[in-house]
């Protein structure tokens, strides 16, 4: 125990071999963290994400002040400071980055808007293509131009609103939106870009069941299936 302490004092201190702290104390431990701790649950990862950038800044100070100390070859010391502060900036804007996925709400659902965007538009169906998508406050809106399809009978239109919204209400990843009491928005244009019909739809159209959704999801990914 009391060679631990004073081989830990001895490395903080930057008394160890710069070869050794950087090859086993960064790029060897570092490679553990991420293989032994990759997660795909966002908090789970936020907190693995902290746990690297307190090391990031750790061993950052260390090999610093090892290579400080290091008498071969200046170059070697100027390398692993570079390649230190670069990776001390990488998990800086990484942890950033899962900081808002997970406490910045907006944020994440903006973000995918965006990428989304850059892919439209998007042939949905036969008879219908996805021309944008936009978000105000707590509204999303999704703008189809509609081909072939008649929609001046409130019956079709009425049609039309089931279906909608029983889709949406089936889908995991509306229903998570609405259940953060978001609103989707539907609108939808003729050949002529003239707004044939508005389908709004909120948590209160869809049954109660939508949090099933959530349970079921939980039990697939647990599964392996999602």
């Amino acid at each position: 125990m009391e060679r631990i302490k004073k081989y830990l004092k001895n490395l903080f201190n930057g008394n160890i071999s710069l070869a050794i702290v950087f090859w086993f104390w960064f790029v060897f431990i570092s490679v553990l963290i991420e293989y032994f701790f990759n997660y795909n649950n966002n908090s789970v990862n936020f907190v693995i994400q902290s746990i690297l950038l307190l090391y990031s800044i750790s061993i950052f100070f260390i090999i610093f002040k090892s290579a400080n100390k290091y008498e071969g070859n200046k170059i070697w010391s100027f390398l692993a400071k570079t390649i230190i502060s670069i990776n001390l900036f990488i998990s800086t804007s990484y942890f950033i980055e899962v900081y808002k996925f997970n406490f910045l709400e907006d944020y994440y659902i903006e973000k995918e808007i965006k990428s989304l965007k850059g892919n439209l538009p998007i042939q949905v169906d036969m008879n219908s293509i996805l021309v944008d998508i936009y978000k105000e406050n707590k509204n999303i809106f999704y703008k189809y131009s509609l081909n072939n399809i008649d929609l001046s009978l409130a019956k079709n239109q009425n049609i039309l609103k089931r279906k909608i919204q029983e889709s949406i209400c089936e889908d995991y990843n509306t229903t998570d939106l609405l259940k953060k009491d978001y609103i989707l928005i539907y609108e939808y244009t003729n050949e002529k870009e003239e707004k044939v019909i508005d389908i709004k739809t909120t948590k209160e159209n869809c049954p109660k069941s939508i949090y099933d959704l959530e349970i079921l999801a939980e039990i697939l990914k647990q599964q392996g299936m999602l």
